[in-house]
């Protein structure tokens, strides 16, 4: 296991990650202490407690807003998907059709 050094709101933890997870690791600690550091800007420095929970809590929201819209993304593509394929047969059965009507006209000729 690798130990990783994070800094949150100017203080220094020592956290445990996997091997190789080190980059990504600080990568969300620096996420976080940009969350921590604009709470603390706008609210003042109200205890770590305070902030790591009330920065937790815009994190877990923004993490709720991307999965619907992942959501609603999802449903748009499969409605998308079954239109696009009823618009296609569509088009497809009016050539096979024009097709046709020439293959008769060639066989009458």
């Amino acid at each position: 296991m690798a130990q990783v050094e994070i800094v949150i709101n100017s203080r220094a933890y020592k956290v445990t990650c996997e091997d190789g997870q080190e980059q990504r690791l600080e990568q969300l600690a620096s996420h976080l202490d940009r969350h921590v550091s604009d709470l603390a800007e706008d609210i003042g420095q109200i205890g770590d407690a305070r902030l790591m929970l009330l920065a937790a809590l815009t994190v877990c929201d923004e993490l709720f807003d991307a999965r619907a819209k992942i959501a609603a993304f999802d449903d748009e593509r499969e409605a998308l998907d079954a239109a696009t394929v009823g618009g296609a047969t569509r088009v497809i059965d009016a050539a096979a059709g024009r097709v046709e009507a020439l293959a008769n006209r060639l066989a009458e000729a």
